[in-house]
C-alpha cells in the first residue's frame, strides 16, 4: 500500500503541473469508487468541467486536489492504486477508474483491486477528521508520543500503524523506523522509556524524509505520478530483507506476525 511518502512524492509532483489548470471533462469516474463525500459519482461528473485546480494537498495517505472554490476532490490509492498525469491520446490501461481531461494531459486513477476510494468534499468541511498527527509536522514531539503510549500494552508496531495516532505511517516505514531506533516492533508501547522515545520520533522523521528523497518504495504497484517507479526498496534495512544479513551487524533479519500484520527486524540490533 502507497504510504505517505509515496503519496507525498505523487502529490510534490502534481503541485507543480496542476494549478491553473481547468477541467474540460470528466471523461470516466466508476461509481464504485466513490465511496465518501456528499456527491455522487455522476454529481462529479457534472460539476467537475470548468473547474480550476488551486493546489494539491496531503493528509496521512490521502490527495486532495483543491478547486478555485475551496472544495476538494478527494483521492485515496488503497492498496495497488496509481495517480498519473499522462498525455491524453495516451490509451486507458485496464482497471482506470477516473479519468479528468485537461488542455493536454489526464489525471488517470488506476486501480486493479478497487480498494481505493474517491470523495468530494465541500468547502469548509473538515477533510479527514479521524486522522492524527503528521509525522513531519511540529506536531510529532517525543512529549506528544509519551502522553499517547502511557499505560498502553498494545504493541508498539500497532500503535504506530494507528492512523489515529499518527497519520501516513504503515507496515514499510514502521519497520524502517523501529529498527533506525532500536526498539522491537512487540514491545509494549507504555514500556517505552523516554530517551527510547527520542529516539523513535527522530527516526521516523528521518526515515519518511529519506523515502521521500528516493520518490517512495516500488515493490509492485506504486509508481509515482509520470508512472516512474520508486528507488527507496534499494535502501530498506529490514522490511522485506527476511532473512537476509542486517546492513548493521550481520545477523539473519527475522519475522514476526503482530496483530495480524507481518514485522521485520533484527534480534541483536533491536533489543
Amino acid at each position: 500500500m502507497p504510504e505517505l511518502p509515496e503519496v507525498e512524492t505523487i502529490r510534490y509532483y502534481l503541485d507543480h503541473v496542476l494549478p491553473g489548470q481547468k477541467v474540460h471533462k470528466v471523461l470516466h469516474i466508476d461509481p464504485r469508487m466513490v465511496k465518501t463525500g456528499s456527491l455522487s459519482a455522476e454529481e462529479i461528473a457534472r460539476r467537475l468541467p470548468g473547474h480550476v485546480v488551486k493546489s494539491i494537498k496531503r493528509r496521512g495517505k490521502f490527495l486532495f486536489l483543491e478547486w478555485e472554490t475551496q472544495d476538494h476532490l478527494l483521492i485515496h490509492l488503497g492498496m495497488s492504486g496509481r495517480l498519473i498525469w499522462i498525455q491524453n491520446h495516451e490509451p486507458w490501461a485496464l482497471h482506470t477508474h477516473l479519468v479528468l481531461d485537461f488542455e493536454e494531459n489526464q489525471l488517470r486513477l488506476i486501480d486493479p483491486r478497487r480498494f481505493g476510494r474517491i470523495g468530494w468534499i465541500d468547502r469548509g468541511v473538515e477533510l479527514v477528521p479521524h486522522l492524527g498527527t503528521e509525522p513531519l509536522s511540529a506536531d510529532l514531539t517525543s512529549q506528544f508520543l509519551v502522553k499517547r503510549l502511557q499505560g498502553r500494552q498494545a504493541p508498539i508496531k500497532s500503535l504506530l500503524l494507528d492512523q489515529s495516532l499518527i497519520a501516513g505511517l504503515g507496515n514499510i516505514y514502521v519497520d524502517e523506523s523501529l529498527f533506525r531506533a532500536k526498539i522491537r516492533p512487540d514491545r509494549p508501547g507504555g514500556s517505552l522509556e523516554l530517551r527510547e522515545i527520542k529516539r523513535l520520533v527522530r527516526s521516523i522523521r528521518r526515515v519518511l524524509q529519506e523515502a521521500i528523497e528516493h520518490r517512495g518504495t516500488s515493490f509492485s504497484d506504486y509508481v509515482d505520478a509520470l508512472g516512474h517507479p520508486g528507488q527507496n526498496q534499494d535502501y530498506l534495512m529490514v522490511y522485506g530483507r527476511n532473512q537476509a544479513e542486517c546492513r548493521v551487524c550481520g545477523q539473519p533479519i527475522v519475522t514476526k506476525v503482530i496483530q495480524g500484520r507481518t514485522s521485520h527486524f533484527c534480534l541483536h540490533c533491536q533489543k
